[in-house]
């Protein structure tokens, strides 16, 4: 395959993998005679999450869980996008039914999102399913066949939850093998499967994930924050595109999209060098405490969960969250305890089977704020 030019993917084989349909053989997407090509900006496609739209027509997507949701009569669409890197991956969705995996090659890809239907209405799903750090996509058009004809949307719901974190909120080691060896064919962020967006499903909300994996509130897994340009939380909680590099970040408006209730899972990475860099508590609460009140100016209404996250086990990290969850004296700042999942025993990021079980924890308690 050449390295210029457009890609075009599809699969010529499937394995299941945890409940996930992994097509990753490269091969050219389903040719299409006269192809019409539809902008994303298009009323009819629905863009999820945050999203860099200063380009009309082309939204850079850089959050886990960003994507597109449309319908269209026909049997089978591509999907034109640009990735930055060799790592990102979509989840594609087709009639609601198994979440299917579509990989990306760094630069054009002309991706094959369904072929071989019947020739009624479609809904699709697609969900950038990569961390933050594994890639930028930029999506260009869908590609229908000269039949092929773009319906209205399915209404989105009214119902909105955020989750601020790190690589836990967005997906990482989700679908981690047994094996304990990374596959680039089948990747282990999946973070359609993370707590996040399950509870998004089970509760009928959109879902915004506004999170990166291993950085935290003041500083990442290595030690770094702001000083030495490393953005964590507090610097990406306003922003629709994240990166280390200045010129790559993008603006997000927080009155476009108001979370009825957001959950913030942040200290992991924080605690990562606890025992030779022991953090001042009273500065990394303070801190925490600024970052709630940057949360609550740019949305006022929601109902904001704290907790400490499910892998680190140190009491400490519990005593500062509750600490700042005490000290916000908002009537509408709550704290939750993590339950501490162990991953599979080779690596700590929750399973699939522990998201569920994470999605099982959190939900009761937004069930009871938020009296749904």
């Amino acid at each position: 395959m050449h390295k210029s030019g457009r890609r075009r993917i599809t699969t010529l084989s499937a394995t299941v993998l945890g409940g996930i349909v992994c097509l990753a053989s490269v091969s050219r997407a389903q040719s299409f005679h006269s192809p019409t090509t539809i902008e994303s900006s298009d009323g009819r496609v629905q863009i999820v999450g945050r999203y860099d739209g200063r380009t009309h027509g082309h939204p850079r997507m850089g959050y886990p869980g960003t994507g597109l949701i449309f319908r269209f009569k026909g049997t089978g669409a591509n999907l034109e996008i640009v990735s930055d890197s060799e790592t990102a991956a979509l989840t594609v969705v087709i009639d609601h039914g198994p979440p299917l995996l579509r990989l990306l090659q760094k630069g054009k890809n002309v991706v094959s999102i369904a072929s071989a239907l019947e020739d009624v209405a479609h809904t699709v799903e697609i969900y950038k399913r990569a961390d933050s750090w594994q890639g930028i996509v930029t999506v260009d058009g869908i590609e229908l066949d000269s039949a092929g004809v773009l319906l209205p949307p399915p209404p989105l719901p009214v119902r909105k939850l955020m989750f601020i974190g790190d690589s836990v909120t967005c997906g990482g080691g989700v679908d981690n093998n047994a094996q304990c060896k990374p596959d680039p064919e089948h990747p282990a962020n999946n973070v359609y499967d993370s707590y996040g967006m399950l509870l998004g499903r089970r509760m009928d909300a959109q879902i915004q994930l506004v999170c990166y994996g291993g950085r935290g509130l003041e500083r990442d897994y290595r030690g770094l924050g702001i000083s030495d340009g490393v953005l964590n939380a507090p610097q990406f909680l306003d922003l629709a595109v994240v990166t280390d590099e200045p010129s790559g970040r993008a603006p997000w408006d927080a009155s476009l999209w108001q979370a009825d209730a957001i959950v913030i899972s942040l200290g992991t990475n924080d605690f990562d060098l606890q025992s030779s860099r022991p953090l001042d508590e009273k500065k990394w609460v303070d801190e925490y405490d600024a970052f709630l009140r940057d949360v609550r100016r740019e949305y006022p209404r929601a109902v904001i969960v704290l907790t400490e996250g499910a892998i680190v086990v140190d009491p400490l990290l519990r005593q500062l969250v509750q600490a700042t969850a005490a000290g916000a004296h908002d009537p509408k700042v709550f704290y939750t305890p993590s339950v501490h999942y162990p991953g599979n025993g080779c690596d700590g990021h929750p399973t699939r089977d522990q998201h569920v079980r994470m999605a099982d924890d959190f939900e009761p308690v937004l069930r009871q704020l938020l009296g749904w």
